[in-house]
C-alpha cells in the first residue's frame, strides 16, 4: 500500500520497483532459472547468507552453478533457525506445490529472496511467492516432528528476546543468556541462540545489534541506556513474567496501558483524526520518552504533528504527556515505570516467580527534588526517578 505522505517523485519509484519485483513469471522454477536473472551482487548476497565460502572470485555463471550445487546442503542449517511464522510460510506453499501468495513487508520478501529460498513474479495475473525446485525438495527433507519442535523452541526464544528488549531496551548476550534460562528453566547453547537471534534481527526488524549486546530496534542511543541502568545497581530488572514478555514479543507490539489509551480518545475528541493516526503520534511520543526525551520535548515533538494553540489545549496536552511518561515503562529504569519508583511505591509489591532484589521503598517517604534518589543512584531524586 502507498504511504499517502510520500512526494510524488518517490511514489513513482516505488511503483517501478513494485513491478520490477513481481515481473512475469513460469511456474515451477529451479534455481538455475532464478539465479540467471539476479545480479553478482546479489547471488554473493545469497552466498554470504548461506556461509558458502571460496566462491567470492568467481564469475558470474561459475558463481550461479557453485550457488546451485551446494545450496541443498546449506539450506538446512538456515531452516533450523526458522521460527513458527517463517516455517508456516514455506509449509503453506509447500502443500501448495511450492507457490502461493502471502502478504509479507518487503524487507521480508528481501530476507528470503536474499537467501535464494523464494523468488517473486506475476503466475496467471496474480503476485506469486515461489520456491525454487531444489529449496522445495530440501524443504520437504527436513520437516518432521522433530524439526517442528526445533522451529517451536526457536519461536519462545525469539519472542521472548523480543520482548526482553521491548521493556529494558539493551541488554548484554550474557544478560540476555541469564534471563532466558531463567525463563525456559533450561540452559541455551549460546552458538545456537546466536544464530537463529541474528536471523530474527533480519527478518522482524524489531532488533539490532550493538557493541554492548542487543537492542530494541527503538533505542536511539544504546550506550546512555546502559549507563543510565548501571547508575541503578539497586534497581533489579523488573520481574515480568514469561507470558507477558512473550505477549511483548510479538512483531510491532506496543503497550497500550490506560494513560495510552487515554490520551489517543483525547486527541481523537479533539482533533477530526483517524483511530489509526491518533495512535501512531502516541506511540511516537511513548518513544520519544522511552529515548530520555523530556516532557517539554515531547510536546515539541506533538506540535509538529498538530496544531497547539489555545493555551488550555497546551496544559491539556502537558497533564498527558506527564501521565504518559510516568506510566511508561522506561529502560533506563530496567522496564519499571517512574511511578513504580517514586517515593509513594513500596516496590517489593512487585515481586514475582523471578524473586529479584527489589529495593523498597518506605510508603509515605516524602523526597524533595534535591535530594538523594532513594533508587540508590546517588543521583538528586529530580535527575533520576522523579524526572
Amino acid at each position: 500500500m502507498m504511504d499517502k505522505h510520500l512526494s510524488e517523485t518517490d511514489q513513482k519509484m516505488l511503483l517501478k520497483e513494485e513491478e520490477k519485483r513481481w515481473p512475469n513469471i513460469q511456474v515451477p522454477v529451479t534455481l538455475s532459472d532464478y539465479f540467471a536473472k539476479l545480479t553478482k551482487p546479489e547471488l554473493s548476497t545469497i552466498r554470504m547468507n548461506l556461509g558458502i565460502k571460496g566462491a567470492s572470485s568467481l564469475k558470474k555463471q561459475e558463481l550461479i552453478d557453485v550457488l546451485v550445487e551446494q545450496l541443498p546442503a546449506a539450506l538446512p542449517q538456515l531452516l533450523q533457525a526458522f521460527d513458527e511464522t517463517r516455517y508456516q510460510l514455506l509449509k503453506q506453499l509447500a502443500d501448495r506445490g511450492g507457490h502461493g501468495f502471502r502478504p509479507l513487508e518487503m524487507h521480508q520478501l528481501e530476507y528470503f529472496k536474499q537467501r535464494g529460498i523464494l523468488c517473486t513474479g506475476t503466475y496467471n495475473g496474480d503476485k506469486t511467492l515461489v520456491m525454487p525446485q531444489e529449496v522445495l525438495a530440501c524443504f520437504k527433507r527436513v520437516d518432521s516432528s522433530s524439526y517442528r519442535d526445533q522451529v517451536r523452541k526457536n519461536t519462545e526464544w525469539i519472542k521472548l528476546t523480543q520482548g526482553l528488549l521491548y521493556y529494558y531496551g539493551v541488554l548484554s548476550l550474557n544478560e540476555l543468556e541469564r534471563q532466558i534460562n531463567q525463563l525456559t528453566g533450561a540452559r541455551i547453547k549460546l552458538g545456537d541462540y546466536t544464530a537463529i537471534l541474528q536471523e530474527a534481527v533480519s527478518y522482524y526488524e524489531e532488533l539490532k545489534t550493538d557493541t554492548y549486546g542487543y537492542a530494541n530496534s527503538s533505542v536511539e542511543n544504546p550506550d546512555r541506556v546502559i549507563s543510565e541502568q548501571e547508575s541503578r545497581p539497586q534497581v533489579p530488572y523488573y520481574p515480568f513474567t514469561k507470558a507477558q514478555l512473550l505477549h511483548a514479543g510479538a512483531p510491532n507490539f506496543v503497550d497500550r496501558n490506560e494513560s495510552y489509551q487515554a490520551f489517543v480518545l483525547f486527541i481523537r475528541k479533539n482533533y477530526t483524526i483517524s483511530l489509526d493516526e491518533a495512535d501512531f503520534i502516541v506511540e511516537q511520543c511513548v518513544d520519544a520518552i522511552r529515548n530520555g526525551q523530556s516532557p517539554a520535548e515531547v510536546f515539541k515533538l506533538l506540535q509538529q504533528l498538530l496544531e497547539i494553540n489555545e493555551l488550555d489545549m497546551v496544559k491539556a496536552f502537558m497533564d498527558h504527556i506527564a501521565d504518559l511518561h510516568n506510566h511508561t515503562r522506561q529502560w533506563t529504569i530496567k522496564g519499571y515505570t517512574p511511578s513504580q519508583l517514586s517515593p509513594a511505591k513500596d516496590a517489593s509489591a512487585e515481586a514475582s516467580p523471578m524473586k529479584p532484589n527489589v529495593v523498597t521503598f518506605a510508603a509515605k517517604l516524602k523526597v524533595g527534588r534535591n535530594d538523594p534518589c532513594p533508587c540508590g543512584s546517588g543521583k538528586k531524586y529530580k535527575k533520576c526517578c522523579g524526572r
